[in-house]
């Protein structure tokens, strides 16, 4: 038996109008998330547009009788019942990701769990999480709907609509908040969990690539379709479509839609009430002892590799390490550049080839990502630590030396892990592909040194928002910007330098551009790139000893304001 959970409609409409305001803030203070919702708008929209047209096209041939051949077997209401179940299983999915990773805590719970019981603090975080939902789903849905119902002339599809948007969104909101909080617990209070979320997370990131790389949802889909349309929420199709022409609905299926959605709300409700209160207050897990143990074992043998430094350096080195330890969070913008590797995975998995090029490619990511995690801002990662950094027995040489063996010492046995294996598996001869481990050992080296000098020119001392609520310090953009071009633009140079093929394919499209894009012809000679490229080869070895010199100075002299 299911006991019933008073809420207050009153403070639950103040702390969902407050919780959806602190999103949209969050939102509006960062520049890069605005234009990102910006273009993904646009996109959308244009999306939409499209679908409204098709949309339109069906319900005029399904109102007319010319509608022949549907794609589906069991036609319109058959296929729209497959739709709404896949919906329901994503939202409930995505729903349950977002309460792990940012919903499942709650903003100045001091404040608010002191001031507000927790069975109408969940109800509020789940309607203005609900709200959010419906201001991305609202706009493409209606339109999509509305081209139907203009070429069906069935305006009672229109009308019923926002009963089968909220009967879809509701169960999916409430039954993925209480598994994400089972999921949240579980991460962040179970001590064997707790211990190694960042290598299950890492993990879980993995397979989501594998998912999306190898047409894994696609898959899915096609597994999940058709089991999909017996289910109770799949009924709504029925709903949607009753006032559609020329369509076998049912209604006793769309009234059990409905019935599933109110049970499965209010049992979801309890539930979510009881698992909020138990969550959130439990204390969280701690480190315990064999995990200091095993950390200043693993500090231990990293002085024993780093014997040939002296003891400033070490320590150092051994700060940078624990403190990346400490906050793994911040390199999750190490992960990013992995999703321009899609066409790369595609072409392995359809062909079961490696492309040639993909060892020079890892050797290149895994360079940018060590100097990213360890020496694009040096002085911002030490935050309030830094006054006694300036003011310690260190001078400017060992402490950019040991940000730079930091990340070598971490660099160059995933260089040789991750190219090694796959430089050998390609079509490479075996002199190119050692020739592809040597670059990316040395840039492991080279790397990090350019990073420091950008770094320490353009440090970020205060923390910004990394995934869901997480804050840390991480890169400022204009850091991340600059040495991520200057490393792009000389890796780039070195292609072209050392191999003819790469010059005459970026000669061909400067000269294809020109000629397309102007009256004029560009008449670029491939040969005229090698002395170009020659030239900022050269410039690209200098430029890690002057960052070196740059970082070394700027150090001794750096103020605190």
């Amino acid at each position: 038996m299911v006991v019933p959970v008073r809420v207050a409609p009153r403070h639950v409409r103040r702390i969902a109008r407050t919780e959806f305001r602190r999103t949209r803030r969050k939102l509006g203070d960062s520049t890069v998330q605005v234009v990102a919702l910006a273009v993904a708008g646009l996109f959308f929209s244009a999306i939409s547009f499209g679908a409204a047209s098709l949309f339109a096209i069906l319900g005029r041939e399904l109102r007319t009788g010319e509608l022949a051949d549907f794609p589906i077997s069991g036609g319109v209401v058959v296929g729209l019942r497959g739709a709404i179940g896949l919906a329901a299983v994503g939202l409930l999915a995505l729903a349950t990701f977002r309460t792990i990773a940012q919903r499942g805590s709650v903003d100045e719970p001091e404040t608010l769990l002191l001031a507000a019981r927790v069975r109408d603090v969940v109800p509020g975080i789940l309607v203005a999480e609900t709200v959010g939902y419906l201001a991305w789903l609202a706009v493409p849905v209606v339109l999509a709907v509305g081209g139907f119902t203009y070429g069906a002339r069935a305006p009672l599809v229109l009308l019923v609509l926002p009963v089968v948007l909220l009967g879809v969104l509701l169960p999916a909101i409430w039954l993925g908040f209480c598994l994400g909080l089972v999921g949240r617990h579980l991460v962040t209070r179970y001590e064997p969990i707790a211990r190694n979320r960042t290598a299950i997370g890492l993990v879980a990131f993995l397979v989501y690539m594998g998912l999306v790389f190898g047409n894994g949802f696609a898959v899915l889909t096609e597994l999940l379709f058709e089991p999909l349309q017996s289910t109770p929420l799949s009924g709504y199709a029925d709903l949607l479509l009753l006032g559609a022409p020329n369509v076998d609905t049912s209604p006793l299926r769309a009234g059990g839609a409905v019935a599933t959605t109110v049970g499965l709300v209010a049992v979801g409700h309890v539930v979510s009430v009881r698992l909020a209160n138990y969550h959130w207050f439990s204390d969280p897990a701690t480190e315990t002892e064999h995990e200091r143990v095993e950390g200043e074992s693993g500090v231990a043998v990293g002085d024993r590799l780093l014997r040939i430094v002296d003891r400033p350096t070490r320590s150092v080195v051994r700060v940078v390490w624990t403190r990346t330890r400490r906050a793994p969070i911040k390199l999750v913008y190490a992960l990013y550049p992995l999703f321009f590797l899609v066409s790369d995975v595609q072409t392995i998995v359809r062909t079961g080839a490696i492309p040639s090029h993909l060892p020079w490619v890892l050797g290149l990511y895994v360079a940018w990502g060590v100097a990213l995690a360890f020496a694009l801002n040096p002085l911002g990662d030490d935050g309030p630590a830094l006054e006694a950094t300036l003011t310690a027995p260190v001078s400017g040489r060992q402490y950019v030396v040991g940000h730079v063996l930091a990340g070598a010492a971490v660099g160059i046995p995933a260089a040789v892990l991750v190219v090694a294996p796959v430089a050998f598996l390609s079509p490479l001869p075996a002199a190119e592909a050692a020739a592809a481990i040597g670059v990316a050992v040395l840039g492991t080296l080279l790397a990090p040194l350019l990073a420091i000098g950008v770094g320490m020119t353009f440090p970020r001392f205060g923390s910004v928002q990394v995934a869901g609520n997480k804050q840390a310090v991480v890169p400022s953009k204009t850091a991340l910007a600059a040495f991520s071009l200057a490393l792009v633009t000389i890796a780039g140079n070195v292609a072209l330098a050392t191999d003819a093929g790469t010059r005459q394919l970026l000669a061909a499209l400067a000269n294809g551009l020109v000629g397309f894009l102007t009256p004029w012809t560009l008449g670029l000679d491939p040969a005229w790139l090698l002395p170009v490229s020659a030239v900022v080869v050269a410039a690209g070895i200098v430029a890690p000893l002057l960052s070196y010199v740059y970082a070394v100075q700027r150090f001794e002299r750096f103020t605190l304001p």
